[in-house]
């Protein structure tokens, strides 16, 4: 789960794996307590998590 602040509170993220055999199509869950923003901090770990999933299917 991926946090979030910004000056009006947090925000929530968590990612599924592709739910297709292509790695197109994913869900993204956000739960906001105030804040407004769109988890623009957490993208970094987001590249990098799917970085990290191509290198596993060896298509990086």
């Amino acid at each position: 789960i991926l946090v979030d602040r910004d000056p009006e509170g947090y925000l929530l993220q968590i990612f599924s794996r592709n739910v297709q055999d292509r790695p197109t199509v994913f869900y993204e869950i956000i739960q906001r307590k105030g804040a407004r923003g769109f988890g623009k901090g957490n993208f970094r770990a987001l590249f990098e998590a799917i970085e990290r999933e191509q290198a596993a299917r060896g298509n990086l």
